[in-house]
């Protein structure tokens, strides 16, 4: 498994923590010490196409409960270098607070200056898969914790609160549920959709013209 573990209820992920200084200001950046191995993301006509084996599952679901909590760092999951059978343009995936305002733009050199981080675990509740989102408050113009998209560099950024990174994490966390008793040659594929806002605005494109959905397909086996 992908460096995922944990009591029942809890999660856990061995994690890397870089602190870098750009233009003045210190970006505070967490990865996964071991990301997982088949997990894509490719640029599409509609929406990104991520495809995903159980592990990198529950990993992403690690990673999306902790850009929830985690109001003051940036959560990178890198894998545009991954092997992929799937056509498209790879990317990377970062997630941060609205309130961050982290410029696309500066992002290629704070990667570069990464280094190898200090090794630090990771704990968090494990999101309630049964649990129901109140879709219903982002119809409401005052309501603000959507998330929005963007692209720079090879790299999707994804900007949100805790809310709308909470109710990501609860949709991934999901799927392995879905798994179990299935047949790895199943016709029938599993996907978790997560969008800019309301299912009605999925196709809907946001900044530099980027889709306004991450689809991303559960792909079990080896490729």
């Amino acid at each position: 498994m992908a460096g995922v573990a944990g009591k029942p209820g809890k999660l856990e992920l061995r994690t890397r923590i870089s602190h870098v200084g750009v233009d003045g200001r210190e970006y505070r950046v967490i990865r996964p010490d071991r990301p997982a191995p088949r997990l894509v993301l490719h640029d599409g006509s509609f929406w990104y196409a991520g495809y995903a084996d159980l592990d990198a599952f529950q990993q992403l679901t690690v990673l999306w409960a902790l850009a929830a909590a985690s109001p003051r760092s940036i959560v990178y999951v890198p894998m545009r270098q991954n092997p992929s059978p799937f056509q498209g343009r790879s990317f990377d995936l970062v997630l941060s607070y609205a309130s961050l305002q982290l410029r696309p733009s500066r992002w290629k050199a704070i990667r570069s200056r990464l280094g190898s981080g200090a090794v630090h675990t990771a704990r968090l509740s494990a999101p309630d898969r049964d649990e129901k989102p109140d879709y219903s408050r982002m119809l409401h113009r005052e309501y603000r914790d959507v998330l929005n998209f963007d692209n720079a560099s090879d790299t999707v950024f994804v900007t949100g609160g805790r809310e709308s990174f909470h109710r990501a994490a609860v949709q991934l966390s999901a799927l392995p549920h879905w798994t179990i008793g299935r047949s790895i040659t199943d016709p029938h594929h599993l996907c978790v959709e997560i969008t800019i806002g309301t299912w009605s605005w999925s196709l809907a494109r946001t900044r530099h013209n980027t889709p306004g959905m991450l689809h991303f397909q559960y792909e079990p086996g080896s490729w």
